[in-house]
């Protein structure tokens, strides 16, 4: 009896710690860039930090051939400041993520090998996986 209560225990410890309990989404839409209209896309992954005790937004903002990556810390609320970069390119103001309207606001300066332009959008997301 005691050994069938312990499997039980164990088995219900390691279901719960094999839960998932990420979130990933695609987040897309048109934006003014450098006087220009263009689309978009910033891939969000939200996730347990690497110490386990709170929680990490990692952001990825793709823009023509341009990639940047940056992540905030995600443990009190769905937005932070943010720095996202790639060499000598970044993007740098706040990112939040309002999980239950699906978006992501972006609100600061995009700047792409020294030509700077204001970034201030709504996208559109969908879940890709949680």
């Amino acid at each position: 009896m005691k050994k069938a209560l312990f499997l039980v225990l164990c088995a219900g410890f390691l279901n719960t710690a094999m839960a998932k309990d990420s979130t990933w989404l695609m987040c897309v839409g048109d934006v003014k860039l450098y006087d220009e209209d263009v689309k978009l896309a910033v891939n969000v992954y939200e996730h347990r930090n690497s110490t386990g005790d709170g929680r990490e937004t990692d952001l990825t903002l793709i823009y023509g051939g341009n990639v940047l990556q940056g992540s905030f810390n995600s443990t009190e609320n769905d937005s932070g400041v943010t720095i996202l970069k790639q060499n000598t390119s970044f993007y740098r103001g706040s990112a939040a993520v309002d999980y239950s309207a699906s978006t992501l606001s972006l609100s600061g300066r995009l700047n792409l090998f020294g030509s700077v332009t204001p970034l201030e959008t709504v996208l559109k997301c969908d879940t890709l996986g949680n």
